[in-house]
């Protein structure tokens, strides 16, 4: 199990800040930091950009800080037990490096999480927070994992994040690729370029995909007929969403509910 000491989140320094632990602290420390801010490493000043992570081991001199009002940052103190300890450290980052996460907001909003948890009451406290420590640790190998060299493309992941998931919350809105780009302040071609650098698919693809979902969804579950659910899905005519649902699916509606009536039968 991993035990959490302490932790928060959005935590903010009303005036300059200089934070120095000589001897370090007695367990490890994940500082997510929102503002620009600099650090110590090596004997070396160095200047940290805004969503950046650094891990410290246990005992290692830490010396950070803000020459401006309003440093900004999440933290995780930590320790394993020995059962855990090898699994533990293979999820680790580099230890004492500044790191630049994927999508570094997705990482915040899970300490946000692990608060709530951490300074709640559950009867299950523990080991949700063991849970969930566990699932904040191996999202953060995938974002260091797939973090990108280029700057100018990182900043936009967590933009496009949140687009991608407002249309699979909304499938059947009259998405348009043209305006979507326009609210990004991207030509058309560069947003669809990101798009699918990003998810492996296009902004179109995943328009289909989601109205394809709710679809098989309704059709599981309600006796909506299939000129409504067409309209419900988000599509002109019955006819345009039929011939999707088949190329897509390989079956017609009718015969995915069908399919889906015998299999809840069997």
């Amino acid at each position: 199990m991993i035990y959490v000491n302490s932790c928060g989140h959005d935590s903010h320094h009303p005036k300059p800040c200089n934070i120095e632990h000589k001897r370090g602290v007695p367990d490890y420390l994940i500082l997510l930091i929102k503002r620009e801010s600099w650090i110590y490493l090596d004997g070396e000043k160095h200047t940290v950009a805004p969503n950046s992570l650094i891990c410290f081991p246990p005992d290692t001199y830490i010396h950070y800080g803000c020459d401006a009002i309003g440093y900004n940052d999440d933290w995780i103190h930590f320790l394993p037990d020995a059962q855990e300890r090898d699994i533990f450290l293979e999820l680790l980052p580099p230890f004492c490096q500044i790191l630049h996460p994927y999508n570094f907001h997705r990482l915040s909003e899970y300490v946000r999480m692990l608060s709530d948890i951490f300074y709640g009451d559950s009867r299950y406290r523990e080991q949700s927070i063991d849970a969930f420590l566990h699932i904040f640790l191996y999202a953060l190998q995938e974002e260091l994992e797939e973090n990108s060299n280029d700057p100018s493309v990182q900043k936009y992941y967590s933009a496009f994040s949140g687009l991608r998931t407002q249309i699979y919350n909304n499938p059947a809105n009259n998405w348009s690729i043209p305006a979507l780009a326009d609210s990004l302040a991207l030509s058309l071609s560069y947003f669809q370029h990101l798009y699918k650098q990003f998810f492996t698919c296009s902004c179109q693809q995943d328009i289909i995909s989601a109205r394809l979902e709710l679809a098989k969804y309704y059709l599981t579950g309600s006796d909506m007929s299939i000129r409504s659910l067409s309209d419900f899905c988000g599509y002109d005519n019955e006819l345009h969403f039929m011939r999707q649902f088949k190329k897509f699916v390989g079956m017609t509606p009718t015969e995915y509910r069908q399919k889906c009536a015998f299999i809840r039968r069997a």
